[in-house]
């Protein structure tokens, strides 16, 4: 497997790639291509432009948690596929596989939003939807590990906001991870 970090919060001397506060890794082989979260914006995908990598093609899509800085990517990427159908070039239908929760909107500190923008429905427009709780194998030696159940006393103290505008601390249970 190869891992290609397309976006986080730092550049490459010399090598000119955009940085964000936001994370987007690329992983390849075992004949499948996992994108695993999709940063901030679209400079995931200017980025995999910049190394030639193609993300017309992946296989999954994987979500860790829902915050902004993971999720908001998904809006420039399904522009990119639409604009890949309006140039009729080929692309595939990637599954996304996220914990059901990732996709829900959470607000913070007088910010209305801090979760993810896209509904359910708008993204199976685009997307098959794999949502689990559960570990999902995405391949034979990739698993998505799904909720992660938090068994020491000072795991999930710390609430990051609310859930979609309720009472409901955001204590990101759908934290997750590959």
């Amino acid at each position: 497997m190869q891992l290609t970090v397309l976006v986080d919060n730092n550049t490459f001397i010399d090598r000119y790639f955009l940085a964000e506060p936001g994370l987007s890794f690329l992983i390849e082989g075992e004949n499948s291509s996992v994108l695993f979260d999709t940063g901030y914006s679209d400079i995931f995908i200017k980025n995999a432009h910049k190394m030639g990598k193609n993300l017309a093609h992946l296989d999954f899509i994987v979500l860790s948690h829902s915050h902004l800085d993971h999720t908001w990517g998904l809006e420039p990427y399904l522009r990119y596929l639409t604009e890949l159908a309006i140039e009729q070039q080929s692309f595939s239908r990637p599954a996304l596989v996220a914990h059901p929760e990732s996709l829900t909107g959470v607000s913070a500190d007088g910010l209305r939003e801090i979760g993810s923008l896209i509904s359910k429905d708008r993204l199976a427009k685009h997307l098959d939807l794999h949502l689990s709780k559960d570990p999902q194998f995405l391949t034979e030696n990739l698993i998505f590990l799904g909720e992660i159940p938090r068994t020491n006393d000072f795991e999930g103290i710390m609430a990051f906001g609310r859930k979609d505008g309720s009472d409901e601390a955001d204590r990101v249970i759908e934290d997750s991870a590959l």
